[in-house]
């Protein structure tokens, strides 16, 4: 059965939403002020799920996406949102979010490059499939053959074409180094197929060192986490450093090769923590701070163990559930969360405030211009 609609607004992770015979229908693709011609497909807890037929008058937010796959590949779900819409939404979802999951009223401030709206992403995952190389279509495992996405840096773009040059099988996640000549190639499977066309490249499979190269002062390590574009990511470190300020101790959760830490350590005692082994040996070779591995257990230790200037925390998707109530009880003097799901943020801010914590402020960080992804930065403080 097809619908006129009217779409109201936007969910958390990207889709259209509207109403159908009353219930909440969500509708990938579709904006704030389309009216469309939908068809239903399916009721998913609780909420059907639709998708656009036609679309009889857009939203006036609507734009021509400058790619020719838009709409199949899933590298990105916004390429057709106009600026400044996008990012007021973006802070409204943010704000819905702590409404609705954290009980609690934040206003919610936004930071971002206007500059780096395209041509941003210094890493990416490619697939292939048999000929075809590129990124999945959007809710399936089919590949969408892609020759340059408008998303990526032009280096990550030539990075492509000279991938569909080697056997490999993919995927083979691929980071560039903006402003050098490195490029770092990671595959699940067996790197040897890559290494003519790429020399910095690494599997799971190989016993020696991991591949890397230095970007701001930190190492981006083969295999290891790294924000998909170094570029932007310099707009959240100074964010990050100016919230941290002038402390003398810092605690430093979920630390990853030490992003947001490494170029603290000439003037605050550092102790990163992360359960990335190879991460770690990364951060501790840079010199400063103290790097250890450890799981949630040794970061609730390391809470409780001192009174931290800052306590920074940069935890998965997933959140940080295992250690907010630690948080919640710890004498430090601020606490700085980044996030990459306002949904599990809100969730975990609702722990700390009702443990006596305040929040100081929450910013929307524009990471990802042109999806749906959002990364938070929320600092707390005694209240």
């Amino acid at each position: 059965m097809t619908h006129e609609v009217e779409i109201t607004g936007l969910a958390n992770g990207g889709d259209g939403f509207c109403r159908v015979n009353g219930e909440v229908c969500f509708v990938p693709y579709a904006l704030p002020g389309d009216n469309v011609l939908l068809q239903v497909n399916a009721k998913v807890r609780g909420a059907l799920r639709g998708t656009i037929l036609e679309v009889l008058e857009p939203s006036v937010h609507r734009s021509q996406p400058s790619c020719a796959v838009f709409g199949r590949c899933g590298g990105c779900t916004w390429l057709h949102f106009d600026y400044p819409a996008q990012a007021e939404w973006k802070r409204r979802i943010v704000k819905d979010c702590f409404s609705r999951i954290g009980k609690l009223d934040v206003d919610v401030d936004w930071l971002e490059d206007p500059a780096l709206r395209c041509g941003y992403r210094t890493r990416a995952t490619f697939r292939r499939d048999e000929s075809r190389w590129g990124f999945y279509e959007a809710r399936s495992h089919e590949v969408v053959d892609i020759s340059e996405c408008p998303l990526c840096h032009p280096r990550l773009n030539a990075a492509l074409l000279a991938l569909r040059t080697t056997n490999a099988t993919g995927p083979v996640e691929i980071t560039v180094n903006p402003e050098g000549d490195e490029i770092l190639a990671w595959s699940d499977q067996d790197a040897t197929p890559l290494k003519d066309v790429f020399p910095l490249s690494n599997s799971p499979r190989d016993a020696g060192r991991r591949e890397y190269f230095s970007f701001d002062g930190v190492p981006i390590v083969n295999g290891a986490f790294a924000q998909s574009s170094l570029l932007l990511n310099r707009v959240l470190v100074r964010y990050v450093h100016a919230l941290i300020g002038d402390a003398s101790s810092l605690l430093d959760l979920y630390c990853g090769t030490g992003n947001f830490s490494l170029a603290l350590t000439d003037r605050m005692r550092v102790v990163g923590i992360d359960h990335d082994g190879t991460a770690i040996m990364a951060a501790g070779k840079i010199g400063g701070g103290e790097y250890r591995i450890g799981d949630e257990g040794e970061f609730k230790e390391h809470i409780g163990a001192s009174a931290w200037d800052v306590i920074i925390l940069d935890p998965p998707r997933a959140g940080a559930k295992r250690i907010t109530h630690a948080l919640a009880e710890c004498k430090a003097g601020r606490i700085v969360y980044v996030s990459c799901d306002p949904a599990t943020l809100a969730r975990d801010a609702a722990i700390l405030l009702r443990g006596g914590w305040s929040v100081l402020s929450v910013t929307a960080i524009d990471m990802f211009p042109h999806t749906a992804h959002i990364e938070c930065a929320a600092c707390f403080e005694r209240a």
